[in-house]
């Protein structure tokens, strides 16, 4: 009778311990879904001042962070670039970090990761309440109207490119359909021509770095011809092409590569490089 009482206990903490942390699973404002308006609020910066948290922007991303926490800086340097990457458009960035560190261990992270985007305090704690923050770093994504249209908790592979998608899609830059292939990337070719494939696009790459272009596109035309869906075979190609001035070429590779994928960062990056480069006097 002991036994099955200490079965029936186990059993019990088991499924409450299922639906208490379920809800973090895919999300971690759990006090706000998809859709929802964020209340704006004003929260004191580093500087003493106050700012509000969100802003009639087309975009406005927020990010809770963590002093001396790995994952928070590779968030936060990785938002540096991508405001940089928008840099001109109608995005809005804040950080938001707890009054429970010290300014001078705040200010010393930021400096230090090179982070110049406004660094709200959370006195006492009341927006992490709010939305009942579980985890950090974790990324809110709303719209002009401040609703919610994307609640990102850290992940290691494709945060950035998650990230910029959102941003690109409420920019109206890129489709539903170009959303949901970052959102849900196709899988890597795997087997019989696939790998073959990958075998030479490496050698390629290596070639590349090396600097014989034309070795290196001889090999990454042999990897097309086994897998003409292989966007990152295009992105480099890409590359090569625009390391041998062929403008118009390359980043009609570049265009293929992202159609495959668009979320691929070489060919993004390469395309950005190709049309900034030609604006210049």
């Amino acid at each position: 009778m002991k036994r099955n009482f200490i079965l029936y206990f186990s059993f019990t903490l088991t499924l409450a311990g299922i639906f208490l942390f379920a809800p973090l699973i895919g999300a971690a404002f759990l006090r706000a879904a998809t859709g929802e308006i964020i209340t704006n609020v004003e929260l004191p910066t580093l500087s003493g001042d106050k700012q509000p948290l969100l802003t009639d922007a087309a975009v406005n991303v927020f990010v809770f962070f963590k002093p001396d926490h790995e994952n928070s800086q590779t968030t936060l340097t990785h938002l540096n670039e991508l405001e940089r990457e928008f840099a001109g458009k109608p995005v809005h960035w804040t950080a938001v970090v707890s009054d429970s560190f010290e300014p001078a261990e705040i200010e010393a992270e930021v400096k230090a990761l090179g982070f110049t985007l406004p660094v709200l305090i959370d006195t006492g704690d009341k927006l992490y309440g709010h939305l009942a923050v579980a985890m950090t770093p974790n990324i809110g994504i709303t719209d002009k109207q401040h609703k919610l249209i994307a609640d990102l908790p850290f992940t290691k592979v494709n945060y950035t490119t998650v990230i910029r998608g959102y941003i690109r899609h409420q920019l109206k830059e890129i489709s539903d359909a170009e959303l949901q292939a970052i959102l849900n990337p196709p899988r890597a070719t795997m087997g019989g021509n696939g790998e073959e494939a990958h075998r030479h696009l490496k050698y390629a790459g290596k070639l590349f770095q090396a600097g014989l272009y034309e070795k290196a596109l001889e090999n990454v035309q042999t990897s097309l011809v086994k897998d003409p869906n292989l966007a990152a075979a295009h992105a480099l190609q890409g590359q090569i092409l625009s390391a041998q001035g062929l403008r118009d070429e390359a980043l009609k590779a570049y265009d293929t590569a992202l159609k495959l994928d668009p979320s691929n960062e070489t060919a993004l990056s390469g395309k950005n490089d190709l049309l900034n480069n030609s604006k210049q006097p």
